[in-house]
């Protein structure tokens, strides 16, 4: 098994393009990679960038599991709606921010 790939999305994350544009350079099939958003330094995000990071990792790349580091209360609240709209909730581990 490869080590995962961490992701830092941009402090102010707020469109399906930026999500876009975070995922790239990836590989487009991720079947046997772990993806890690590092969400620490996140500031403002919207419900369709992770929609959309859900859907780019999740369901286009079909990565094996998206794990969410550091997240506020509303973004892993916002991350697991769109996991859950997409059926992809079982590749999706959230870990919220210490309060």
């Amino acid at each position: 098994m490869t080590a995962p790939i961490r992701l830092v999305p941009p402090r102010h994350s707020g469109s399906r393009e930026q999500a876009q544009r975070l995922v790239e350079n990836l590989d487009h099939d991720l079947s046997a990679v772990s993806l890690v958003l590092e969400c620490g330094g996140l500031e403002v995000t919207t419900p369709s960038f992770l929609d959309e990071l859900v859907k780019e990792t999740l369901v286009v790349r079909k990565a094996r599991l998206l794990e969410i580091e550091d997240a506020s209360a509303r973004t892993g609240t916002l991350i697991q709606r769109a996991a859950d709209n997409r059926q992809v909730a079982d590749r999706l581990n959230v870990a919220l921010r210490a309060a």
